[in-house]
């Protein structure tokens, strides 16, 4: 017979996990929270429907919630490595890394992250606690567990919330992706008040960002880091106050020098959807760059049409943000 929740949830708490008390605070029980983080965004990946079989993938999703917990954690440490726990939480028995050729010795340190992806195709979990982790009932159980073991009384309510705004996010994105013609799918939403508003940011964010490929509209740069940090943000082109629209034809994926140019007034997109370089770039002693190169250039657009900015909304912003 094989284990059952009770047996994984005890294992759960016993993470093989750095315990210097010179480097980890009271914030993380005193040790390393890479492998508590790491399991947490994998159930929440489960609870989106990521990860419909027995095959943990070094995604960017998976890397974006690890940043998004480490940020939530530890603001003002440097970022996490997610190479580090999904390397080494095999040294816990349930987690089995996949190598790419069969054979392959992976040895006992993790170089980066890129040479993880080169090396394994991802990870499988205990077949046991795979079809364990099925049932909602079960993810709770693991995640309060996670919680309450690795994180202070007064961290785990921002850990708590990230989990729901992670989970309400990715079911909201998906909404926006599948149903790109409906202006008012926000209404859907199914959760409380307290969370809509990020609720509604990240998955918006979520959903634009992955229509454009990561790649700025305007200026056409696309840059990421290992641990899933991206240069582009979403921008709505009719701000969300006025209309409530989240559609991703309502957005752009832009980088942030664009987005603020964007938002002043100091670009702008037409009709024909070819960039706008305000006059305005070049008053009193600006150094543009290559922002008034710009001119006259199409934008990057998403592969699907769907998703390309809605003409009306960009002759509002032309009609009432762009400084002409």
């Amino acid at each position: 017979m094989g284990d059952g929740i009770d047996d994984y949830a005890k294992r759960f708490t016993r993470l093989r996990t750095n315990r210097n008390r010179k480097v980890w605070s009271r914030v993380t029980a005193h040790q390393a929270p890479h492998k508590p983080i790491l399991l947490l965004c994998v159930l929440d990946l489960f609870d989106s429907g990521e990860i419909p079989s027995n095959l943990v993938e070094i995604s960017d999703d998976l890397a974006e919630l690890f940043s998004r917990y480490w940020e939530r954690v530890l603001p003002f440490s440097r970022p996490g490595n997610l190479a580090l726990p999904f390397f080494h939480l095999r040294g816990d028995g349930f987690w089995h890394l996949l190598p790419r050729e069969v054979g392959t010795s992976l040895g006992s340190q993790v170089t980066s992250l890129t040479w993880l992806r080169e090396q394994v195709v991802g990870a499988r979990l205990d077949e046991d606690l795979y079809n364990l982790v099925r049932l909602e009932e079960n993810r709770d159980r693991l995640r309060r567990v996670l919680i309450e073991t690795y994180f202070s009384p007064e961290t785990r309510r921002p850990v708590v919330e990230q989990s729901i705004l992670n989970r309400g996010a990715f079911v909201y994105s998906e909404e926006l992706l599948n149903h790109p013609e409906d202006p008012k799918i926000g209404e859907t939403l199914s959760v409380e008040e307290a969370y809509r508003p990020a609720i509604r940011d990240q998955g918006f964010r979520r959903a634009v960002v992955t229509a454009y490929s990561h790649r700025c509209a305007l200026c056409g740069i696309r840059v990421r880091t290992l641990n899933g940090r991206t240069a582009v943000t979403a921008a709505h082109i009719v701000p969300w106050s006025e209309t409530q629209d989240d559609r991703p034809a309502n957005g752009m994926a832009l980088c942030r020098m664009c987005h603020w140019t964007f938002d002043e007034g100091l670009l702008g997109v037409s009709q024909g959807h070819e960039v706008i370089a305000s006059g305005q770039l070049s008053i009193l002693d600006n150094l543009p760059g290559y922002l008034t190169n710009l001119e006259g250039r199409g934008i990057v657009g998403p592969s699907q049409e769907q998703f390309w900015p809605d003409t009306a909304s960009l002759l509002w912003h032309y009609e009432n943000v762009l400084r002409t």
